[in-house]
């Protein structure tokens, strides 16, 4: 069979009515009105609920209603004028008045002379993909919003603490009481030290400093409260209460000050002068949860243990010690009395007696860890 036989065989009307995606066919638009509709498709019928019959001679408009974006005709015969393809997409109505997304391609139909003498389109429904595309991208949101979440907790607890609490709908829960142990840590005479560095120096130094003593915090099972400065507020006993909190603030509080003792040693290698802190450590309830507003959330602990425990770390100056412990806290910690490192521990401290505390009537009962000499 010859080529042109070939293509005198073919159907096109059959290959249209056939067609996957409605078509429809318009006058060119020099009608008051503009374009008329002149062909629409079995598909078209289909897909919109109007008859090849009903929408003869209407405008195309008839799809359109409160939620189609007229915008995106606005450059629509300026593409058809210089490139022959207008694409777009946008809310269209049914005629029982549904809703769809409907994307389509225009393209003018030139006579022999090049004139345009109708537009053919090309319809597509895409409503179950603008849908998946919503999904994907709220997905994409949460899983975000959960990253952020993820990192937020990644500031206070353990690796592993955060990925117990991930899988909670609420991971701090309400503003809650408790009784936990409260650590502060911070280095002594920073205020001086800072003095004599570059900003970016004392920036790189308290890096340092957080890294070893969140590293410890979180080996005895504590959490970061917070940093202020060069100051630490580490709490051992939250998100949920264990059999020995108090203990474990104690060790952390021992390990903190053999870090720091190694840490030094290799400051003393570099011709670095070494870098002292102080630890105060106090046991009782104190109020813990998120605070701030709605654009910024930050979780705190507040109450007299955790004022104490701030003060106790100070009176490490005057007490020419490395660390001040309170009369509660060994309390706590003998009565964990299952834990076998309680004793050894409480037997390093040495008893001090009463000291008055800022910000409390009654004197606190403390003991001290010495400071090493040599």
């Amino acid at each position: 069979m010859s080529k042109s036989n070939a293509n005198s065989n073919i159907d096109y009307r059959a290959i249209v009515n056939s067609a996957a995606e409605s078509i429809l066919v318009t006058t060119a638009g020099s009608e008051p009105l503009g374009p008329q509709i002149v062909f629409a498709n079995p598909r078209f019928e289909e897909m919109t609920g109007w008859s090849n019959a009903e929408v003869l001679g209407q405008s195309p408009k008839i799809l359109q209603g409160p939620k189609t974006d007229h915008s995106i005709f606005a450059d629509m015969w300026e593409q058809l004028g210089s490139t022959g393809l207008w694409e777009g997409r946008t809310i269209n109505y049914r005629k029982d008045g549904s809703e769809f997304w409907m994307e389509w391609s225009i393209v003018p139909l030139n006579d022999d002379h090049g004139k345009v003498y109708q537009y053919l389109a090309v319809q597509r429904d895409v409503t179950d993909r603008v849908e998946a595309d919503k999904r994907l991208r709220l997905a994409q949101k949460e899983a975000s919003e959960a990253d952020r979440a993820r990192a937020n907790l990644a500031r206070y607890f353990s690796p592993d603490l955060v990925e117990m609490l991930t899988e909670k709908d609420q991971p701090l829960g309400d503003v809650t009481q408790q009784d936990l142990a409260v650590l502060f840590a911070d280095i002594v005479g920073f205020t001086s030290l800072s003095e004599d560095l570059e900003p970016k120096q004392v920036m790189d130094l308290l890096r340092e400093v957080h890294s070893w003593i969140e590293k410890a915090v979180f080996k005895w099972n504590g959490s970061i409260a917070g940093y202020v400065g060069d100051e630490t507020l580490a709490i051992f006993g939250f998100p949920k209460a264990g059999e020995d909190d108090a203990v474990n603030a104690l060790s952390c509080a021992f390990e903190l000050l053999a870090a720091s003792q190694q840490w030094n040693e290799g400051r003393a290698n570099q011709g670095l002068l070494p870098v002292h802190i102080g630890i105060g450590v106090h046991y009782g309830p104190v109020v813990l949860g998120d605070v701030g507003t709605e654009d910024f959330v930050e979780f705190t602990v507040i109450g007299d243990t955790v004022n104490t425990a701030s003060r106790l770390q100070h009176a490490t100056r005057d007490l020419q010690c490395d660390l001040v412990a309170s009369q509660d806290l060994v309390d706590a910690v003998n009565s964990e009395n299952g834990n076998r490192d309680a004793s050894d521990l409480v037997a390093k401290l040495q008893r001090h007696g009463e000291i008055d505390v800022r910000g409390r009537d009654q004197a606190v009962e403390v003991w001290t860890f010495p400071v090493e000499q040599g």
